[in-house]
């Protein structure tokens, strides 16, 4: 196999690789900018916590998510892929005659919601007499219903594509005007959507985003056939599309001259 090919294939595989099918399900773009409703959150909560102690838990918390993603893969001047996903359930966790339970649902019905919780109880409950001593919790006060979401100046999700895909398609003319021969770039965007309830009182609707943009560029020596490849710098953030402004303040250059960056990259 020629390494042309050979670097060829290993690009096309990494691009699968990164785009498992678990990652949910495919959506039209215009999805990524809904948001759940907080009352619909809290109502199936609700029927979580009163099936779960009903049928005996002394303890249950409840996470509901909703996890928005989008992809967009690029090689030199051809854009790969672009795939937006969302993924939706809820998550039951009781403590029933002093054990643990789990279960999980993808139907987000209240009733549904409340087979999942009984079901955790019932887990619980087998689950208590292989114990050697029962769970108990440090004593945790309820914060009442709160909000929390990542402090973001521009929602990457609000980005039209083609900016983004101009982005990408910027930073691999930049590598291979530099010399590289391959030039792999992408944006992995993800909005979590999560919302937590507890029967100590606690209803935590948080929004959160997180923004990661890895490249990867390899360059040939044509005379030896060896050739080298480098990735980028950035980092997985929790921040919005802001990340990627360049702005000077958010990076920092060491004394050998060498950018290093922080909340802003370029």
């Amino acid at each position: 196999m020629l390494r042309r090919d050979f670097l060829s294939l290993a690009a096309m595989g990494a691009g699968g690789l990164a785009l498992p099918a678990s990652f949910g399900t495919p959506v039209a773009a215009q999805e990524l900018l809904t948001v759940m409703d907080v009352a619909s959150k809290k109502r199936l909560s609700d029927a979580a916590l009163n099936a779960a102690t009903a049928a005996g838990a002394t303890y249950c918390d409840v996470r509901v998510g909703r996890y928005l993603r989008q992809f967009v893969i690029t090689r030199e001047a051809t854009v790969q892929n672009i795939v937006n996903t969302e993924s939706t359930g809820v998550g039951v966790r009781v403590i029933a005659d002093g054990a643990w339970g789990f279960a999980a649902t993808n139907s987000l019905t209240t009733e549904a919601v409340a087979a999942a919780a009984r079901q955790a109880v019932a887990i619980a409950k087998a689950n208590a007499p292989t114990l050697s001593a029962p769970v108990q919790l440090a004593p945790t006060p309820g914060v009442g219903e709160v909000t929390w979401r990542t402090p973001i100046t521009k929602n990457a999700m609000e980005v039209p594509i083609e900016q983004k895909v101009e982005l990408l398609m910027g930073v691999n003319s930049a590598a291979m005007a530099a010399g590289a021969d391959f030039i792999n770039s992408m944006l992995f965007l993800v909005n979590e959507q999560k919302y937590f309830a507890s029967t100590d009182g606690s209803y935590i609707d948080q929004d959160v985003h997180r923004i990661w943009a890895p490249s990867t560029a390899t360059a040939i020596d044509k005379t030896t056939g060896k050739f080298r490849s480098r990735d980028g710098l950035s980092a997985p953030m929790g921040m919005g599309y802001e990340y990627l402004d360049g702005d000077a303040s958010g990076k920092f250059t060491t004394p050998n001259g060498v950018i290093n960056y922080g909340k802003s990259y370029d």
